[in-house]
């Protein structure tokens, strides 16, 4: 049994079809740059960058824990190396660590940005300067201050 449709029915049905291909094929011209906008990925991170977030973060701790300087050292440069990579897998662009978290400054709270920063900063020092004369403490602090953004994401 066939139905019969009228004009303006049939210009409907034909409409909607081409819209929906139309719909379609959006989709998928703009799905390999779905979530990116003005360097800011809209999903977050994946299970796997969990995961070996979680496992590095266990790590550094450990080195934070020491008392020797060298393995503290390590573990600013370490957390420096793991707030790059975070920022780099949230999508935020830049060809330098400071680029990245300038262009994230907008999401991140001010305060623990300002904190990310100080940590960067001591992280520079130990990698660039040959003379530098930090302490434990500020070590330790550099390297809290870097894990407190990786711990509230």
């Amino acid at each position: 049994m066939t139905k019969n449709y009228s004009k303006n029915q049939q210009q409907d049905i034909i409409s909607t079809i081409f819209l929906g291909i139309f719909k379609l094929l959006w989709w998928l011209i703009s799905l390999p740059f779905r979530g990116i906008r003005w360097g800011r990925a809209k999903s977050g991170l994946s299970v796997a960058d969990r995961n070996f977030i979680a496992r590095k973060r266990l790590e550094i701790e450990q080195f934070v824990d020491s008392q020797s300087v060298i393995e503290q050292k390590h573990a600013v440069m370490e957390a420096d190396k793991l707030v790059d990579y975070v920022l780099k897998a949230k999508g935020y662009r830049g060809e330098t660590f400071a680029d990245r978290l300038r262009n994230a400054e907008s999401y991140i709270n001010q305060n623990l940005y300002q904190e990310i920063w100080q940590g960067h900063k001591i992280r520079n020092q130990i990698a660039h300067e040959t003379e530098n004369q930090i302490s434990q403490n500020e070590l330790r602090g550099a390297t809290e201050k870097l894990l407190k953004y990786i711990r509230q994401i």
